[in-house]
């Protein structure tokens, strides 16, 4: 056991002033709950709770039992999901979560090295994406071999919810598919090009029945927006593999502004469901679209399905590097709502410029 539970005085001292974090899966109408414990003097601890439709920070009370944590609610307090339960050390870096058979970890937080992993998992799925692009066999390893070989490790930890092992399998199967574009004469046929604005259409569907079924007027304004992005996808039929050393998939008909009006629907998307994860999920997108624009235009699909995909293999292989060093964004009702709106606005104006450009183009052909 950890040093802190030894004695009462000896963990008191230990853990005031420090703040420790964890996440865990919700119930279905939840997404992914996030929990933030600040340690205080007086037996005092703020405890943050977060999940799709909850968004509250209560002081509670804290004291040692012999080698556990107690949290008790005050007369009043939402956030009751401490009470009762067994909080006991790991050990020093690490507290067990126990409840009716349910159970979840709880990491000390350290400020400056959460920040680096959010640099780290920037810079490292950037370079993952130009790894992919330079490196053929790379791709077969990455997508073919490893998401089989590595199934006893990733199902060995507590990962339930249903929603996280859909989109691990159906963006590994794009980047899969993506290889074959590339790289072989699928690439020229018609199915597996529009399986590849397939793959992105249904991912984007995945969430936006996540976020209808949370039921809060943030997240319907959000999938509003997801279903905005879905109908304003065009031409397909053009993704082919380009001529050069790279053999870059590319998708000629993605325009910049659509790219930008999804990475605002996504990054809302992960803020309202998944708190936990919101920060390192936006250096996910950051690290699709930084080298769609400045590096090889037109691979933003390509670079995006690498991106994800890498990232959800690291989440599924070391869950407890994401979940220890989560970076938290400022969250209430309020930001909730706003981040809803802005989603809905920037895909409704751009799906107004689409239809406006295609109503113009069809009034063109008729006069001609």
């Amino acid at each position: 056991m950890a040093e802190p539970a030894q004695s009462q005085d000896g963990g008191v001292e230990k853990l005031q002033g420090e703040v420790w974090q964890g996440t865990r899966d919700g119930k279905p109408g939840e997404g992914s709950l996030f929990y933030r414990l600040e340690f205080n003097a007086d037996n005092n601890v703020e405890v943050t709770k977060q999940s799709g439709g909850f968004n509250k920070t209560e002081t509670q009370k804290w004291s040692l039992n012999g080698d556990s944590v107690l949290i008790e609610s005050l007369n009043g307090d939402e956030i009751t999901d401490f009470d009762g339960a067994s909080l006991a050390f790991v050990d020093s870096e690490e507290i067990r979560f126990s409840l009716d058979g349910d159970g979840f970890n709880i990491h000390k937080w350290y400020k400056y090295r959460a920040f680096a992993h959010v640099l780290f998992v920037l810079i490292g799925l950037m370079a993952l994406n130009e790894l992919c692009r330079r490196l053929k066999w790379s791709n077969y390893v990455l997508w073919f071999a490893l998401p089989i070989v590595l199934i006893p490790l990733w199902s060995s930890y507590e990962i339930t919810y249903w929603f996280k092992w859909v989109k691990l399998y159906s963006v590994v199967g794009a980047a899969a598919l993506f290889t074959l574009i590339r790289f072989t004469k699928v690439g020229d046929m018609k199915w597996a090009k529009f399986g590849a604005g397939a793959f992105l259409a249904i991912n984007i569907s995945e969430a936006v029945m996540q976020d209808f079924s949370m039921g809060n007027l943030a997240n319907v304004l959000n999938a509003i927006g997801g279903v905005l992005s879905i109908i304003t996808l065009a031409g397909w039929a053009m993704i082919h593999a380009d001529k050069s050393k790279q053999q870059d998939m590319i998708w000629p008909a993605m325009t910049t502004f659509w790219i930008i009006a999804y990475d605002v629907w996504n990054i809302v998307f992960v803020y309202l469901n998944f708190p936990g994860s919101a920060t390192a999920q936006m250096m996910v997108l950051i690290a699709a679209t930084l080298p769609s624009l400045f590096i090889k235009k037109g691979t933003w699909l390509q670079a995006r399905a690498f991106t994800l995909a890498g990232s959800f293999m690291y989440y599924f292989s070391c869950p407890f590097m994401y979940e220890s060093n989560v970076v938290p964004m400022p969250r209430n009702d309020e930001l909730m709502l706003a981040a809803g709106a802005a989603s809905f606005i920037i895909n409704g104006i751009y799906a107004y410029v689409f239809f406006s450009k295609k109503f113009r183009q069809r009034q063109a052909v008729a006069s001609a």
